[in-house]
């Protein structure tokens, strides 16, 4: 019993403990189960997210390939941790294959590197590749860590071979470019040297033979030879000019001058033109404006007689008024006609080149229309504007506005005319009111009328009588203002100059010549004699007359190859009271500027003769000078480039004129250069120091 209790004892207890180990096998299972389930919704989480992973990797790598642009990157040691599709067909290698190697294209050519601002740098290299030589522009960016220390260094290349083809081809056809505008230069240099120099002859032999007595026939075949010459050089000097200014040749010469003279020349060049139509040319100068300004004097003139010239070109009545001003810091130039006027559609179109003011066959106008363009262009240059302000049927007004720089060396102040009384009776509305501006400004008290019947009353200091007004008239006028006026003033245009000796007798006490020079004017207000060109209007001289030089008869050398260049040279010179010796090339000139014997005081030298130019003359002259004797060379040359200038006084030539020879210039050389012929050591520095300045 008790064994049997014993083993079932024992039963129970081994079913009991059975029945715990089956209960926490179950239970341990279901655990199990849930462990199992969770990791397999991990796994699927897992799973899904690598498949994410792994498509947003293919399309940023798409995205990147896409591109066309080479990447990749290489770590502190420069291999390859990363390299997209472009830059693995570069090496020839795949990308994949490219991860963890130190591999990089062939270069054949490398530019220098290039550091950017943001820390980056980029360089151009000729790669070598499978299709052939490729140019890649790089760009490096280092890879940052948290600590800011460079972990791998990304670089992105981009192929640049057909922008560098491009560029290669631009390079060449603008050396192309130059190179045709060198040879235009030289080709229009040339061919202008060579019309110049038989326009030399043209114009200087229908001078000297309107210097003799001609029948009024002949003198008027004479002008219009001349006439036609000088149209005919105005046509190279604006065909040169619009060359230089397309090669960017185009340079300005600044130095001090005195803007009176300027505006006054273009008024006197223009004027005959002006009244043989019957047209006024009046010129005024604010009192404001400076006298002497620094600029180019050379290139300033070309654009007023560009202006002024079509002004009186275009213009049928009334006249033409050059006027300067001041705007603060800025010179004012304007050029104001009383012409037909310019259409609104019309206004920057004739500023082009070639652009005429008439568009039709029946243009009643010559000219290249290129004198606009040029202007305009050398206004921008100066760092001006040139514009128009005009309307159909009511003239027209061109204004130059330049930065203006006063001169270290002023003018001589300002004359006033302070508390004189002026009448001004004139039919010209242009030079009345120019008249009256100008003696105005300087502070005289100025009237003006149109005629006899609009004399105002009172009593004046001067009057001055226009000439234009009939002799009837003026006679009237005289007896009208006898007990009114203590002094009266004629004032004639060049063609009326017989008048004014007989008019001395009756009463005139001076007379101005229109256009009225400003030295002139204030002299007839001060009641002074007459200067130089009253004394002309005055009749002084007669066309066979010499001109004089002012300086002492001088031994004037002329090396000219040109028969009639030389014979107009020798008559000039002859005309100027000297003694003219020829030859016919440089080596001869110098062999005779040399030679005690010749006694020569002063050398025209023309810059191109046969076998020595006058260039090499020159160089030869200046080396077989001996101490304390310096003998002036004026170079003589049908070219006006700068470059001629630079290269004539880098030779030794103290001074330069061009072709065709101008008397009057010719005379001022001679006279300046030719008053003391043997200067010292001393004087000889000083004067060639003054002709390089």
């Amino acid at each position: 019993m008790d064994a049997f209790a014993l083993v079932a004892g024992g039963a129970a207890a081994f079913a009991v403990a059975s029945v715990a180990a089956v209960f926490h096998l179950v239970h341990g299972r279901r655990a199990l189960l849930r462990k199992a389930a969770a990791l397999e919704d991990t796994v699927e989480v897992l799973t899904d997210r690598v498949f994410e992973l792994a498509e947003s990797e293919e399309r940023h790598r798409g995205l990147i390939d896409a591109q066309g642009d080479l990447i990749v990157r290489r770590d502190r040691q420069g291999t390859i941790t990363f390299a997209n599709r472009a830059f693995g067909d570069l090496v020839g290698v795949s990308a994949a294959e490219l991860v963890g190697l130190d591999r990089g294209p062939v270069v054949i050519d490398r530019s220098e590197e290039r550091r950017e601002a943001d820390g980056s740098c980029s360089a151009d290299e000729m790669i070598a590749t499978p299709t052939g030589h490729r140019w890649i522009a790089w760009r490096h960016h280092p890879i940052r860590d948290g600590e800011g220390r460079c972990e791998e260094m990304q670089s992105v290349g981009r192929d640049i071979t057909d922008r560098k083809a491009a560029e290669a081809a631009l390079a060449l056809s603008t050396a192309r470019a130059e190179s045709a505008n060198e040879a235009k230069s030289r080709f229009l240099a040339t061919v202008s040297h060579e019309i110049r120099t038989p326009l030399n002859g043209i114009l200087g032999m229908a001078d000297l033979l309107l210097d003799t007595r001609l029948s009024p026939d002949q003198k008027t075949y004479a002008d219009a030879v001349k006439g036609s010459g000088e149209a005919l050089l105005t046509l190279i000097d604006e065909i040169l000019d619009f060359s230089k200014i397309e090669a960017g040749r185009l340079d300005l010469d600044l130095a001090p001058f005195d803007l009176l003279p300027i505006i006054e020349g273009a008024a006197e060049l223009l004027g005959p033109r002006a009244q043989a139509k019957g047209l006024d040319v009046a010129t005024s100068i604010a009192p404001d404006v400076p006298a002497r300004l620094t600029g180019d004097a050379t290139r300033l003139r070309q654009v007023l007689l560009n202006l002024a010239g079509n002004a009186v070109k275009f213009t049928e009545t009334g006249g033409v008024t050059i006027a300067a001003t001041r705007d603060e810091d800025h010179l004012i130039l304007t050029v104001a006609d009383t012409g037909p006027g310019i259409a609104t559609a019309d206004v920057e179109r004739i500023f082009g080149e070639f652009e005429q003011g008439e568009t039709t066959f029946s243009r009643r106008h010559s000219g290249t229309g290129l004198g606009l363009a040029i202007s305009r262009r050398i206004v921008a240059l100066m760092g001006g504007t040139l514009t128009v302000a005009t309307a159909l049927g009511e003239g027209a007004t061109f204004t130059v506005r330049l930065p203006m720089t006063i001169a270290a060396t002023a003018g001589t102040p300002d004359e006033r005319l302070a508390d004189l009384a002026v009448l001004i009776v004139s039919p010209s509305p242009i030079e009345r009111a120019a008249l009256v501006r100008r003696l105005t400004a300087r502070g005289a008290d100025a009237t003006a009328c149109d005629g006899l019947l609009d004399i105002p009353p009172g009593l004046f200091d001067t009057a001055i009588l226009d000439y234009r007004l009939g002799e009837e008239s003026v006679a009237a006028v005289l007896a009208v203002l006898s007990e009114r006026v203590q002094r009266t003033v004629l004032l004639v245009r060049p063609a009326e100059r017989s008048a004014v000796s007989a008019w001395r007798q009756k009463g005139i006490g001076g007379w101005l010549v229109s256009p009225v020079r400003e030295a002139s004017l204030l002299m007839q207000m001060r009641g002074e004699g007459p200067g130089p060109a009253e004394r002309a209007a005055e009749g002084e001289g007669s066309a066979d007359q010499p001109l004089v030089s002012a300086g002492p008869a001088l031994t004037v050398l002329i090396a000219e190859d040109n028969d009639i260049n030389a014979l107009l040279c020798r008559k000039l010179v002859e005309k100027l009271g000297h003694r003219p010796v020829w030859v016919k090339d440089g080596r001869a000139a110098a062999t005779t500027a040399l030679d005690p014997a010749a006694s020569i005081d002063l050398v025209l030298m023309d810059m191109q003769m046969p076998e020595c130019d006058g260039l090499s003359a020159a160089k030869m002259i200046r080396a077989g000078e001996g101490d304390g004797r310096r003998l002036p060379i004026i170079a003589l040359t049908a070219n006006a480039f700068a470059e001629d200038r630079a290269a004539a006084i880098a030779a030794g030539m103290d001074s330069f004129l061009t072709k065709p020879l101008d008397r009057d210039r010719l005379a001022e050389a001679i006279d300046l250069y030719g008053k003391v012929t043997k200067p010292g050591p001393a004087r000889a520095t000083r004067r060639k120091a003054k002709v390089r300045r």
